[in-house]
């Protein structure tokens, strides 16, 4: 059931009048309703798979309620992030994806090949995988008490954000929940703005930009000058269509109350990757942030350890996104982009400690325009480059990156002759 569809709609309303009309006590209930009905829309056995998922993440909620020993605590976070609620997600989006890399191996000692699944992935799995990680971390740090099953089951699988997020808090989101009031008009308003608005966004700005994007998702024949123009054009699809999906769902989410966190602002007029990473796909970078990078150190371990951290955090990030080793270097590109950053600041801040009128040059008024435009221009291209990464296997990918490069330099050779 698509956003776009008349059928998510009709769902929609339907939810929102009965939403409003019952008490405030079975209002968990119909959200509950309305996002199953959404879920198991297209495949029913997904749905029951999810819930049933969700209620052994729930019980052992309990027992790490229950248990005081830290040793014990920490077993049981493991048990039911590891054990619970990531083998799903693995299985039906990374077991493919596995095997596929380990079968040449297993060839090159005339072992039997692994089976490959090609079952369809569950909505928005992802999503609802995170979604349980993060509710389990909360209850191991004490910030959860006894979830509702009725309330826990509103929040998986809430039907405005499990398909394409963004990625809602578990506090926040009874916060919302459970507060016992009625619809405000301001709210239902706004919650109509944004929803008309991202479908702008998807059907009149994205869905026309995709045919102009076309060279690149088959690059083979086409000349550089298209596939040049294919990047910048995926480029400006996927924002559109993203930040449309995101505003349909804070939309969405605001007609019943609910605070959705943003998911971005403005991220190509950005002046460099860590600005860009600051605002782009936010709920997401700051997960990846919380449970990925900063357990592994952050930067409080010297540059290249901060290096590795950033480096194996956006490969979990490229990960996240799809299942194949392209998006793992789509993710490492990034990475790098990073950990270049903090290496160019470092080293700007000191030269400029050290030359005086290098600082006076930089905090004029034209240092800090030049400074600020030259940024944009380089992180819109570097993201923009990277694009191609995202979309196409590695070696496809450097088909393309090779074609525009010598196409740019017989340019730069006209130009100059």
């Amino acid at each position: 059931m698509s956003f776009e569809s008349w059928t998510f709609l009709g769902l929609l309303t339907a939810a929102f009048v009965v939403y409003w009309t019952v008490p405030h006590r079975a209002r968990a209930a119909v959200l509950a309703v309305a996002s199953v009905v959404f879920y198991a829309w297209p495949f029913p056995a997904h749905a029951a798979l999810m819930l049933a998922v969700s209620a052994l993440v729930l019980g052992v909620s309990r027992l790490l309620e229950r248990a005081e020993e830290p040793r014990t605590r920490k077993w049981l976070l493991v048990l039911g992030i590891a054990g619970v609620a990531l083998p799903v997600l693995a299985f039906f989006k990374y077991a493919a994806m596995a095997a596929g890399t380990a079968n040449p191996l297993l060839a090159q000692f005339g072992l039997a090949a692994l089976p490959i699944p090609k079952f369809a992935a569950p909505l928005g799995i992802s999503f609802v995988s995170f979604g349980l990680v993060h509710f389990l971390v909360e209850v191991y740090r004490g910030d959860v008490v006894r979830a509702n099953p009725v309330e826990f089951a509103a929040y998986v699988l809430f039907f405005p954000t499990v398909t394409a997020g963004p990625i809602k808090r578990y506090g926040q989101f009874m916060d919302d929940l459970r507060q016992p009031r009625g619809p405000a008009r301001d709210e239902i308003a706004y919650g109509a703005m944004r929803i008309l608005i991202g479908l702008f966004k998807k059907l009149v700005i994205a869905d026309s930009i995709a045919g102009l994007a076309v060279p690149l998702h088959a690059p083979v024949g086409q000349n550089s000058l298209a596939m040049l123009f294919g990047i910048y054009a995926f480029t400006f699809q996927i924002y559109y269509d993203f930040a449309g999906y995101s505003d349909i769902a804070i939309g969405a989410a605001r007609l019943f109350g609910f605070r959705i966190a943003e998911n971005f602002d403005r991220p190509y007029l950005r002046r460099n990757i860590s600005e860009f990473w600051r605002t782009w796909h936010m709920s997401l970078s700051r997960l990846i942030t919380e449970y990925v990078y900063i357990p592994l150190g952050g930067s409080r371990k010297g540059r290249a350890r901060t290096a590795v951290n950033a480096l194996a955090a956006m490969a979990v990030s490229g990960l996240w996104h799809g299942a194949a080793w392209h998006f793992v270097a789509w993710g490492l590109w990034h990475g790098v982009g990073l950990a270049v950053v903090r290496w160019w600041r470092e080293a700007t801040r000191l030269l400029r400690g050290r030359l005086p009128a290098l600082e006076a040059v930089a905090s004029s008024r034209v240092g800090e325009a030049l400074s600020l435009g030259s940024g944009v221009f380089l992180t819109f291209n570097f993201v923009a480059f990277g694009w191609v990464l995202f979309v196409l296997p590695v070696d496809q990918a450097w088909h393309v990156y090779r074609s525009v490069f010598l196409y740019a330099v017989h340019f730069v050779e006209r130009a100059v002759t």
